[in-house]
């Protein structure tokens, strides 16, 4: 019965019903990612940067990329080679059926994998130093201090020096370092200028820091990236660089155009709405931004904690 069986298989009808269940499977599955990936733009801003922290975190991805291609060109390169050596039509391939190690095929599987795992480490090591947020950036220039605000569903920049602020428009001068302090006055957000590098979250009660540079004027997409409710779609800004003299004439036209802002109206503003253009804000009170962190603190007196009253005296400080 056995016999008969086999002598009844037809290999040929089976490679064939193979055949045509993987050319189905596959177009299955690229029409299933076309579908998934329909809506989505692609961006390649990342890889076209503005300044020094995107111009070394484009660098380091481009480095990654090629160490990776000598893992992905070799096995591509054997799968290919060994399917068409070993291919049932060709009759000169040496049939080894004993052959069970090889020292240099052991070299290459474990010694490649394991020296690009060094390199990465120690590439990742010393860029997580050099691209601490918390590193200032070496100019000659004066740092230009702003402090972001996140709420829903728009970014406020405060001018702590100039006592100005705009709502989801991002200006500075180009060439000159960025010292920007970030909080949150609702949900943990994520502040992310593609082109000049480096996505941070903001969140309430605290404060983070990140600096930035340009070496171009342009306008540049910003964002916030961390989903925070149905207006996160629309919590969106624009960065600004301008040449030194155009900075100048923005301020003076935030000054002419801007409302006043202090803590009261601060509130009525933070209330969750989309804003399609930018709100300027002149003058802004003195310690707004602290005390925006501080609303999220228990209030001043003796019950509170040493530790708190430290970390509300050191915000304090930096402004």
């Amino acid at each position: 019965m056995l016999a008969s069986a086999r002598s009844g298989f037809d290999s040929k009808a089976y490679n064939a019903m193979l055949g045509k269940i993987f050319r189905f499977s596959s177009g299955a599955a690229a029409a299933g990612l076309l579908l998934l990936v329909s809506g989505c733009g692609v961006s390649l801003s990342t890889m076209m940067p503005v300044g020094p922290v995107g111009e070394t975190e484009r660098n380091i991805t481009i480095f990654t990329i090629l160490l990776l291609l000598f893992v992905l060109i070799p096995i591509v390169g054997l799968t290919l080679g060994i399917a068409w050596r070993y291919r049932k039509s060709n009759t000169d391939s040496t049939y080894s059926p004993d052959w069970d190690h090889s020292w240099l095929i052991e070299f290459f599987v474990w010694g490649g994998p394991l020296a690009i795992l060094i390199i990465l480490s120690v590439m990742t090591w010393i860029s997580t130093h050099n691209l601490d947020p918390y590193k200032a950036i070496k100019s000659d220039a004066k740092p230009v201090t702003i402090q972001a605000v996140a709420t829903d569903w728009k970014w406020l920049f405060i001018y702590p020096d100039e006592h100005v602020a705009s709502v989801n428009e991002f200006a500075f001068p180009k060439n000159v370092p960025l010292n920007i302090k970030l909080t949150s006055n609702s949900v943990m957000n994520a502040f992310m200028i593609q082109r000049m590098g480096t996505q941070i979250f903001a969140m309430s009660g605290m404060q983070t820091q990140l600096h930035l540079m340009s070496h171009k004027t342009g306008d540049f997409a910003g964002g916030n990236y961390q989903y925070n409710g149905h207006g996160f779609a629309k919590n969106r800004f624009v960065a600004k660089a301008m040449t030194k003299q155009g900075y100048q004439q923005w301020l003076d036209k935030v000054r002419a155009q801007g409302k006043p802002l202090d803590m009261s109206q601060f509130k009525q503003f933070a209330k969750p709405s989309v804003v399609k253009h930018p709100i300027y804000f002149a003058p802004v009170s003195s310690g707004l931004f602290a005390d925006v962190i501080g609303q999220f603190h228990a209030p001043k007196g003796p019950d509170m904690k040493p530790g708190m009253k430290a970390e509300l005296k050191q915000t304090a400080a930096h402004e």
